[in-house]
């Protein structure tokens, strides 16, 4: 009994970091419409952004942070310029964002390969200062506490500037239809761009807890985690912020339990597995969907 609830809360403390980059996969295609793949090169990039800070500047993790999601966020608003923002009124445009968007993944991907020389790097150790806690049978760290609550907090902002702000209604309107937004004045380069920008900025600060927590840096750092984030979205829901919140707990968890009771080689499988029942069962997940946010 103790293990599995050792076992259920790292999987909260995980889930709440793969919500925060599912959230960033979400965002977008709930604007546009498109499965933006470039997505996961950001978050490489966003760990590496960390790591320069951290290991080669010498800051420490909570004052990088910002910086690593503005930077990771300019990122992915110059990946909507050049990738997407060209293609999506063409004819079939949303494929051909698809296939830009994939792209530029091998072209960012290629980029941290030569930037890291090929190596796995790792974070300064002097980056964070973690103390352990100890809640009856359950161990947890400081590190581990204010990943969960920064994540809630990211969260709970953005689905507030959603659904109560002007800004959050233009995003709704843009994602319902771009024509129609743009008749009614909306500036949907300004709103598409915020939301990537948003978008990447959730994918730094998710890929800075990445590198800090399992301390391992490599090109293909995003990638790996894509299984994790498509899941999320599966189960959550792909137009709900909070929804990609309780399903990214979800499949932090279920993740957990196949790491722990079977082996690690088994986590994507079952994560896979997962996300096929609901694509079969629910495809709708557990909250709302995208068509559903942008009528709210």
């Amino acid at each position: 009994m103790d293990f599995l609830l050792q076992q259920t809360v790292n999987g909260i403390v995980l889930g709440s970091v793969y919500a925060l980059y599912a959230s960033g996969f979400g965002l977008v295609m709930a604007n546009l419409r498109i499965f933006h793949v470039a997505h996961a090169a950001v978050f490489t990039w966003g760990a590496i952004f960390a790591w320069e800070l951290t290991s080669r500047l010498g800051w420490s993790l909570m004052a990088a942070l910002p910086v690593v999601a503005a930077l990771a966020g300019l990122l992915n608003v110059l990946a909507y310029f050049l990738l997407i923002r060209r293609v999506l009124h063409r004819r079939g445009g949303e494929m051909a964002a698809f296939i830009s968007s994939m792209g530029g993944l091998i072209v960012l991907v290629e980029l941290a390969h030569h930037h890291l020389d090929g190596a796995v790097v790792r974070m300064n150790a002097d980056a964070f200062t973690s103390a352990p806690l100890s809640i009856g049978p359950v161990r947890i760290t400081t590190l581990h506490l204010i990943m969960v609550c920064l994540v809630l907090v990211i969260v709970a902002v953005t689905s507030w500037l959603l659904a109560r702000t002007e800004l959050g209604r233009e995003i709704r309107t843009v994602a319902f239809d771009k024509d129609t937004a743009a008749i009614l004045g909306v500036n949907v380069d300004r709103v598409s761009a915020g939301v990537f920008f948003a978008s990447g900025a959730m994918a730094g600060v998710a890929a800075s807890f990445v590198a800090i927590a399992f301390n391992v840096i490599d090109a293909g750092l995003g990638s790996t985690y894509l299984v994790i984030a498509l899941g999320a979205m599966v189960v959550g829901g792909f137009g709900s912020v909070g929804g990609m919140l309780v399903g990214g707990l979800v499949i932090g968890i279920v993740s957990t339990y196949a790491t722990g009771y079977l082996s690690s080689t088994y986590r994507d499988l079952v994560v896979f597995v997962l996300m096929l029942l609901f694509l079969a069962l629910r495809p709708e997940g557990l909250f709302r969907t995208r068509a559903e946010l942008t009528r709210v």
